[in-house]
């Protein structure tokens, strides 16, 4: 009895295999964890099996690539509208995503019937990884717009405005490419909730880099060029100093003097006054003279100029007096430079 039953369940999955017309072992790959398109045939023009099996293999493609197709189609259909004036970048670009790079993803089999001599092709995807690789693909995104961000406000805090609008654009153009990627997130099956924190966190970085922009797009910009000299040696410490002593009243600095609202030339340089000697001690005293001037980009106009000197002193050497004479003369130039521009 047990071996009738036993005859009769395996004539019925016989049966099954037919009506299904795959193999059985291919099951896994019907289920919804899969994208898939099976295609079968008999090779009675006796052509190689390769190119038999490859043509099999080209309509399998074929079909799963018109899956697919109208998988992104429905997406399309449901375009997010902007919502609280969120960006609808994601899913504007979503009718442009390539069904031949989704096919990527595709892997295939192939099965022959000793029996009838049909051979069984099935190309599929699995959805799950091509998930994890669009999750990976927007965490890149989010990491390369935050580090964009970073070294814009780094730029932002010490002044070069010009640079840090130029990271801030940067960072901006990678939100072209998030439409692919959530069309893609979309079309392999992530769950809403899970799709909606990226799309959040990315709303969010857009904002923050909308409202940066609108920021430094306000604002006078300044070049500084500074030529300092201590006894025959350059000093660039001042325009660093001056520069930092701007920016903290809110400067905003770029290196192209064409593109500056206004230009900031320092000339300075050092030279001997007199040594003092008391007892054992000899005191050198250093003058160091700066000529300042602010010349107004626009109307070419020079709207101040003027000169000063201050004396250092060390006891050790003149070129020590004239370091000394630079930290007090620095402070100078900084305070006649914040009375006569635009702050």
């Amino acid at each position: 009895m047990k071996k009738i039953i036993a005859i009769a369940i395996l004539l019925f999955a016989g049966y099954i295999v037919k009506a299904q017309n795959y193999p059985s072992e291919w099951s896994l790959y019907m289920s919804d964890a899969y994208y898939s398109a099976v295609e079968s045939g008999i090779n009675e023009q006796n052509l190689p099996e390769e190119k038999f099996r490859n043509e099999l293999l080209d309509i399998a493609r074929a079909n799963l690539a018109k899956q697919i197709k109208v998988k992104v189609n429905d997406v399309s259909l449901m375009n997010k509208e902007v919502v609280n004036g969120k960006s609808e970048i994601y899913y504007a670009s979503s009718r442009n995503i390539s069904t031949n790079v989704e096919m990527r993803f595709a892997e295939s089999k192939s099965h022959i019937d000793i029996v009838t001599g049909k051979q069984f092709v099935i190309v599929y995807i699995n959805k799950l990884e091509a998930c994890r690789y669009y999750e990976n693909e927007i965490k890149q995104q989010i990491g390369k717009i935050e580090n964009y961000v970073t070294i814009a406000d780094n730029y932002t805090n010490t002044g070069f405005k010009a640079k840090a609008k130029e990271e801030l654009q940067k960072a901006l153009a990678l939100f072209d490419n998030a439409g692919e990627i959530f069309m893609g997130l979309n079309v392999f099956g992530m769950p809403d909730y899970q799709m909606g924190h990226y799309i959040n966190r990315l709303n969010q970085q857009e904002q923050n880099l909308k409202t940066k922009i609108a920021d430094l797009e306000y604002g006078t910009t300044y070049c500084i060029v500074c030529n300092a000299d201590n006894f025959g040696k350059a000093y660039p410490k001042l325009k660093n100093e001056v520069k930092g002593d701007l920016s903290a009243s809110g400067c905003n600095f770029v290196d192209d003097q064409d593109s500056a609202d206004y230009v900031i030339y320092i000339d300075a340089s050092s030279r001997e006054y007199n040594t003092v000697v008391t007892g054992n001690i000899t005191s050198y005293y250093s003058f160091v003279d700066a000529v300042i001037a602010i010349d107004k980009v626009v109307t070419n106009q020079r709207i101040f100029e003027d000169e000063i000197s201050l004396k250092g002193a060390h006891t050790l050497s003149f070129d020590e007096a004239g370091r000394d004479g630079y930290k007090k003369i620095r402070k100078e130039i900084s305070k006649i430079i914040k009375e006569n521009i635009e702050l």
